[in-house]
């Protein structure tokens, strides 16, 4: 039977490749992305790859909630079961600054824009026969904390990659705290580690540091590839709450694994939206 598949950031890097990798598989994919000249060039990229794919895009800016809720208002409509949500949309800069909502930016679009997509389309997932929510996080969570006053003000962060790697901490903190929310559902919630991938955020990275990885860079096709099996192998029914590198499950960092801090930030990300 065929799927619906929404992935953010689906119109470059990883996230085009998983899309073209689950169209040609037969899901009916829908890409979410701000630029909707890139999404367009990226559905009609698919579409020559795959005659007959069924592939399209909508415009999806997560730093603004507002936004955000005119897109899910405008999919529901049309959309009435997401099989699989795969949020994926990435940012790095280097240079912090906050958006105009108030959050920076990397948190505010990372973790704030995909928690409000993920409220407004939680029922359209638990709807599916077996829904599948993945969540693109990386290894750089190991290095960052949860400072909530930074999430307001990035002059807390000593560099821009403790922020993107807070970022990260928060997708695997979201992704243990809606596992277990939804744990009397058929719904699994499960995050993973792409590599490094040669893609626009590490290419943004400080040149030292991007001369060192370049020689362990992966494909974005390389990169998307834990994610497509997550969202197509029979073994992740009733998986849920893990984190996989490379298609093997990691326990991830302490913090990571803290279920506590895990409700905390659930806590606040639900005042945030109240507040939006």
């Amino acid at each position: 039977m065929s799927r619906t598949v929404l992935i953010t950031g689906g119109n470059s890097g990883i996230g085009y490749e998983m899309a073209l990798a689950l169209a040609k598989g037969g899901d009916r994919v829908i890409i979410a992305a701000r630029d909707e000249a890139k999404s367009a060039a990226a559905v009609e990229s698919i579409k020559a790859a795959s005659p007959g794919a069924r592939i399209a895009a909508l415009k999806l800016d997560l730093s603004d909630f507002g936004q955000v809720d005119r897109f899910a208002d405008y999919l529901l409509k049309r959309v009435p079961t997401i099989d699989v949500l795969i949020l994926n949309a990435g940012v790095y800069t280097a240079k912090l600054h906050t958006l105009p909502n108030g959050y920076e930016a990397m948190i505010g679009v990372m973790h704030f824009g995909h928690f409000r997509l993920t409220q407004r389309l939680l029922d359209a997932v638990v709807a599916a026969p077996q829904g599948r929510i993945i969540v693109t996080s990386s290894v750089m969570h190991k290095i960052a904390r949860i400072d909530a006053r930074s999430f307001t003000d990035p002059r807390r962060h000593p560099t821009g990659l403790h922020a993107y790697g807070q970022a990260k901490l928060a997708n695997l903190l979201f992704v243990r705290e809606l596992a277990r929310r939804l744990k009397n559902t058929r719904v699994t919630v499960n995050a993973f580690h792409p590599g490094a991938v040669a893609t626009d955020i590490y290419r943004q990275l400080p040149a030292p540091l991007a001369r060192l990885m370049k020689a362990f860079m992966l494909t974005p096709q390389q990169g998307a590839d834990t994610a497509v099996w997550m969202a197509t192998d029979d073994k992740f029914k009733g998986v849920s709450g893990k984190y996989y590198v490379s298609r093997h499950r990691r326990r991830g960092s302490a913090n990571s694994r803290d279920m506590d801090l895990a409700a905390r930030l659930w806590r606040l990300s639900e005042k945030a939206m109240g507040a939006a």
